[in-house]
């Protein structure tokens, strides 16, 4: 019971540190163009506890339930009667409005930026190349020729730049039989041919194993930590789109996406390992906050950015009924996709 309490507080720490960065971006991007803010919320549900502060027109409350947040603001002049013109979102200028919908996502980035420098900086910088670590003997890397300290630089044909790049052409890949790895060894390249072997994972579905293991090397020093800073959320950003990418292809299943709950599962197998992995878990999902709210669907920024550059070509609003309807579909779309996750991650559980 301990360790679940344990768990599920650290669950809600980073989830609640990723949305308020994220609703923060909103909230400072909002204040700066002169948006009138009604409340600034982490948590949804009842109301805990608010305030406000003197000269400021914004509520600042916590409620009860620890997942999600929000920034109301007077997005319209039909609900904001009292209000000046120029304190309604609506009638601000194309990039007033794009300013304040694009830095909830900008803020998330931040996070993940500031998050690997801090990991960086106290615990080294990973050097993320794809270098071969240990290789299990007899195993199918091992019969093929890989050897320890070998660059990986593709996976057939397909190049690979980080261990993310690895871990994607393998254990995601829907080919079957022999796999090229073209490789660095002592400045010279080489092809080798390996033949994975196949065990079924708790879906019934088969995955290939090689027998070899990631190289772990790290820098330390400041300029390291910041470069990490920076490339690591890069290459987590490319990682990320790829994985979306396989999925609107079909080579990855929907059933390998996980919610809250599979997210409690990974805080419940990492959170022994340290501080640094925790660390590095709120980054990668803060990335993953940022680039699913791109996506073009009207519930997420991405879809209410969409509509706001539709109206720019088109020169004049979306009408109001069927940004409604898109808005609906959207949300009818996510929450059922959210259960279907949920019913899963649940499934994996046991």
């Amino acid at each position: 019971m301990i360790n679940f309490i344990i768990t599920l507080l650290i669950l809600i720490i980073i989830l609640g540190i990723i949305v308020f960065i994220h609703e923060f971006g909103h909230f400072l991007a909002a204040k700066k163009i002169g948006v009138y803010v009604h409340e600034f919320a982490i948590g949804m549900g009842p109301k805990i506890f608010s305030f406000k502060r003197k000269n400021d027109e914004t509520r600042y409350s916590l409620r009860l339930l620890p997942l999600g947040g929000y920034t109301s603001l007077a997005s319209d002049m039909e609900t904001s009667k009292g209000l000046k013109k120029e304190q309604v979102l609506e009638n601000k200028s194309f990039l007033g409005k794009f300013f304040v919908l694009i830095m909830g996502i900008v803020f998330n980035f931040i996070l993940a930026i500031v998050f690997l420098f801090i990991n960086g900086l106290i615990y080294g910088s990973p050097i993320n190349k794809p270098y071969v670590g240990d290789v299990v003997v007899d195993s199918p890397s091992y019969i093929g020729g890989l050897k320890e300290g070998d660059l990986i630089t593709k996976i057939n044909n397909k190049k690979v730049k980080s261990w993310d790049d690895v871990l994607l052409e393998t254990r995601f890949s829907k080919s079957k039989g022999e796999f090229v790895f073209s490789i660095v060894r002592n400045g010279e390249t080489l092809d080798l041919t390996i033949t994975p072997t196949y065990e079924k994972n708790e879906d019934g579905e088969e995955t290939p194993t090689f027998g070899f293991a990631e190289r772990e090397t790290k820098e330390t020093g400041l300029v390291s930590a910041l470069k990490y800073g920076f490339v690591g959320t890069y290459e987590n950003t490319i990682s990320v789109f790829n994985i979306l990418g396989k999925l609107f292809t079909g080579k990855i299943g929907v059933n390998n996406l996980s919610g809250p709950i599979g997210v409690y599962s990974v805080i419940d197998q990492v959170k022994e390992t340290g501080l640094e992995t925790l660390i590095y878990l709120t980054a990668y999902l803060s990335i993953n906050v940022a680039i699913i709210n791109l996506i073009p669907v009207p519930v997420f920024d991405g879809g209410r950015i969409l509509l706001l550059i539709i109206e720019k070509i088109i020169g004049r609003k979306v009408n109001p009924k069927v940004e409604t309807y898109l808005n609906n579909i959207g949300a009818i779309l996510l929450i059922l996709l959210m259960l279907y996750v949920a019913v899963n991650d649940i499934f994996k559980l046991f």
